[in-house]
């Protein structure tokens, strides 16, 4: 990749914020980067690798997939670039991906190794700032998800749910959940959520199908 291409890639990293062309040279000049070009398909990581490496989508389209626990259900949503994968599973208690990503389109993918951050992180004060506001920021957002007003309604419940389980609360949906299971995930009987979810529906908000919730549009479910 040509050196203007580099500062172009390293200048929408927002862990780059701030940071000096003459920085830049540096960086470009001591720093292992790797490029990936990825072809629609292609998985780019896969839920429970080892975190070793940041990587980030420079341009295209990719496909986050992401499993309960007991993987009784599943929820994929498309990401746009420029987005970086899990950047807090680099460090802390589980430093393993917990989403599969999948190019849907031709896409490029930047990547770094953990020990190239840590370097970045000593040498570079601008670097080592931008990092702990990131996962600070991200662990404040979670932290004030336990502190919102209650939903009132089935309805609500159900969009919080929707939303909750999504990486970005925005864009298009899919969640592969049987009405049982979501019933079971509201503690409530399966029918209450058949007639919540059909309501919904009604409202051209998501799209029913057997085992299967398609939601065009989260941001406009969250606004209801």
């Amino acid at each position: 990749m040509s050196t203007n291409r580099l500062y172009d890639s390293l200048l929408s990293l927002p862990l780059f914020l701030g940071m000096t062309r003459y920085d830049f040279q540096n960086v470009a000049g001591k720093t292992r980067f790797d490029f990936q070009k990825l072809e629609a398909g292609e998985t780019i990581v896969e839920e429970g690798t080892s975190c070793t490496r940041l990587y980030y989508l420079i341009s295209g389209d990719i496909k986050v997939i992401t499993q309960a626990d007991d993987y009784g259900y599943q929820v994929e949503e498309d990401i746009s670039a420029p987005e970086s994968f899990q950047l807090e599973r680099l460090f802390g208690l589980t430093q393993r991906f917990t989403h599969t990503y999948v190019a849907k389109n031709n896409c490029s993918i930047m990547s770094v190794s953990k020990q190239e951050i840590m370097k970045l992180s000593d040498e570079y004060e601008i670097f080592r700032i931008n990092l702990l506001n990131l996962v600070c920021t991200q662990s404040q957002k979670n932290n004030r998800r336990l502190f919102r007003v209650p939903a009132k309604t089935l309805s609500e419940r159900l969009i919080r749910f929707f939303e909750s389980h999504s990486v970005r609360p925005a864009g298009e949906k899919i969640f592969h959940i049987k009405m049982t299971r979501l019933a079971e995930e509201m503690n409530v009987k399966r029918i209450y959520v058949s007639k919540a979810l059909n309501e919904l529906q009604s409202e051209g908000l998501i799209q029913l199908e057997r085992g299967r919730i398609y939601i065009p549009a989260l941001e406009n479910l969250i606004k209801r």
